[in-house]
């Protein structure tokens, strides 16, 4: 084994035996099959698993498979918001037995982590309806809106406080006018 000579936190984990090949970011994986979804991260949940809302507009439980978890997490972080492609688990699949079955969400697989650029090409060159996933980032978005919502008693409480600054200022300024006027003599700085 080679000596670690640089040092540091964790850089035996990265080490040359544990790297793969580098990423070639020519190959774009696409749904090759009917099984295989498009799909838009909205809440992650413990144990490697996440919802996911599928490009049929159905919410499922998607499992993270061990390849994107431990060593492979670092070139494949999944969060909120992120695109992925999920492989539907078509030996689980229903056909409307009972209300039971129904109720629960249908599991999937992660297949893929799409980047921002990769989210771009794949919008350029599949015909899909990708307003799905952007009327979710609408809502998840943290922006700031030029809107406070008060309600009275708040509203009151903040017309009393601004009421008691302003006076207070108006008399401390007084107050500040009437030291100067009284205080007309010179100081020697010496003489202190």
């Amino acid at each position: 084994m080679v000596k670690n000579r640089t040092g540091g936190s964790k850089t035996k984990g990265q080490a040359r035996k544990f790297v793969n090949a580098p990423k070639q970011t020519n190959n774009l994986r696409v749904s090759q099959d009917e099984y295989e979804v498009y799909a838009q991260v909205t809440k992650m949940l413990g144990n490697g698993m996440c919802h996911v809302l599928c490009i049929d507009n159905k919410t499922r439980l998607c499992h993270i498979r061990g390849k994107f978890r431990g060593r492979g997490k670092r070139d494949n972080f999944i969060s909120n918001n992120n695109m992925v492609l999920v492989g539907l688990r078509e030996w689980e699949m229903s056909k409307d037995v009972g209300d039971k079955l129904n109720s629960k969400l249908q599991n999937c697989d992660l297949l893929e982590v799409y980047s921002q650029i990769d989210v771009d090409r794949l919008k350029n060159t599949i015909n899909e309806d990708w307003n799905i996933f952007n009327t979710l980032d609408k809502f998840d978005k943290n922006e700031d809106d030029d809107f406070d919502y008060i309600d009275e008693k708040k509203s009151e409480y903040m017309e009393l406080i601004e009421k008691e600054v302003n006076t207070k200022l108006n008399n401390d300024a007084a107050a500040a006018a009437n030291i100067t006027s009284i205080n007309e003599e010179e100081i020697n700085i010496d003489d202190i």
